[in-house]
């Protein structure tokens, strides 16, 4: 299995009870659910790799996955060159538009927002079992070394999860904005770290 697949895997893991895939896949089973949401994942995991990095823990408990400003976002000859552009065929064009319309939001902002050497933290997420362990910690500075490494000097991301707020800032990000998204009814918070 490419660590890309892995980063797929875990992501999926991580999110699958997340407050955006509980919304996106309404009405679906919880094996339609979760089947969708790896799907997802593996396609963003794989547009990753391509355009950005996917970083995975030694013992496949975390992953995060990161693009670079001149690919975020990663615009539509990207997403058909990674196989994103085969989301709405797999997940269906209710989930993919609830996902596209809820993103606009919080990306869009960053991307009216941001410098010209940013970086995008996409995703990160660590398996239940292993929260509070330091591994979030880990998969960020590791990801910032890379995006630093290739001369980008600001870091963003966002989150719809509130548990996830007081993480971000204690890893040094600082929380730019927030919104309650009109379409999914669900807030995001979007953090920033120089």
């Amino acid at each position: 299995m490419q660590p890309y697949q892995q980063a797929g895997t875990i992501l999926a893991n991580a999110f699958l009870q997340y407050p955006l895939m509980k919304y996106a896949f309404e009405g679906r089973t919880e094996t339609e659910r979760s089947e969708g949401v790896n799907t997802l994942y593996s396609r963003c995991a794989a547009a990753s790799a391509m355009y950005g990095g996917v970083i995975t823990t030694e013992d496949n408990k975390g992953a995060l996955i990161w693009l670079p400003g001149k690919h975020f976002p990663l615009g539509l000859l990207r997403e058909i060159k990674s196989g994103m552009g085969a989301i709405p065929f797999k997940l269906g064009a209710k989930t993919t538009l609830r996902l596209m319309k809820h993103d606009s939001v919080p990306e869009g902002w960053i991307q009216k927002n941001a410098g010209k050497k940013m970086g995008y933290i996409w995703c990160v997420g660590v398996h239940i079992s292993s929260r509070g362990k330091g591994y979030c910690r880990l998969l960020v500075d590791k990801s910032i070394a890379q995006m630093r490494a290739q001369g980008m000097n600001e870091f963003w991301l966002k989150t719809e999860d509130s548990k996830n707020v007081a993480i971000y800032q204690k890893l040094g990000f600082e929380l730019i904005y927030e919104t309650v998204v009109e379409s999914s009814g669900i807030k995001s918070w979007v953090f920033k770290r120089k």
